[in-house]
């Protein structure tokens, strides 16, 4: 296993979906716009990314499998390693040209992420880590912050899919509200995961991501010092998520269990 060669690949095929994504920002029309399902939306752009990052992936890789989150699993199956790809996070935010929205890309062997990369292209930041070797935004080591819950800031995602859980949530809001300085939603889980991995956010905490919103944030906060569970307290990537450094995530992880579970 060489880490090096993946994580370098991991990080080209990010900047090559945000490459394709700077190309079309703001030139979205409204017929290029499909609905998946009740206000989750795919562009044509969503799909050339994927496309050409998956293209890149298993020219490298031709033996691995790839998971993205248009086409599903393609490249051989039986592989231990499968590369799990969001080409576009914040579609909606992309759509309406609102610069927040990134490229995620991560590496998992048998049941283990290894590598992960995130690209925000809008900003040129690319995020990147390895398993054992710590989390790194354009070249710089980065770590989660460590301010306590007077200062701290908590960034989150409406449950927009699953308007069901939203009288739950507004109560877990609330109380984020009450508990820290202040709470933000910027609209991509990726870009949330890779701020909090840097210190710019304390916390973070979603519920019913995919596994390809999460994993590279995963790798990127767990390497940068910080926690990352579901909502049980597991390390398991089911879509709920509490990150964050130590004392902040207690408080969330407490807020979780009062309101979510």
């Amino acid at each position: 296993m060489n880490l090096e060669n993946f994580l370098q690949t991991a990080k080209e095929a990010a900047v090559i979906g945000g490459q394709i994504l700077k190309e079309h920002f703001k030139d979205i029309r409204q017929k290029d716009i499909e609905e998946k399902s009740r206000r989750d939306f795919v562009t044509y752009v969503d799909k050339k990314s994927e496309e050409r990052i998956r293209n890149f992936i298993l020219s490298v890789y031709p033996d691995h499998a790839f998971l993205g989150e248009e086409d599903g699993v393609i490249g051989n199956k039986d592989s231990e390693y499968l590369w799990i790809v969001d080409p576009l996070d914040g579609t909606k935010n992309y759509i309406n040209g609102f610069d927040i929205f990134a490229v995620s890309v991560a590496l998992k062997y048998k049941n283990e992420i290894i590598v992960g990369s995130i690209y925000v292209p809008m900003l040129d930041k690319l995020y990147w880590a390895s398993k054992g070797n710590g989390s790194f935004m354009n070249g710089h080591p980065i770590k989660v912050s460590n301010r306590d819950k007077n200062l701290a800031v908590i960034a989150t995602g409406f449950p927009f899919r699953r308007v069901e859980d939203i009288d739950k949530y507004l109560n877990a809001f609330r109380q984020a509200m009450i508990t820290f300085s202040a709470v933000r939603r910027p609209g991509a889980a990726a870009v949330d995961l890779a701020y909090t991995a840097e210190g710019v956010f304390d916390g973070f905490f979603e519920m019913k991501l995919s596994i390809w919103d999460i994993a590279a944030g995963y790798l990127l906060i767990k390497e940068a010092g910080g926690i990352f569970t579901n909502f049980e307290g597991k390390e398991e990537l089911d879509g709920n998520v509490i990150a964050g450094n130590q004392n902040i995530y207690k408080e969330l992880k407490n807020i979780v269990e009062k309101t979510l579970i």
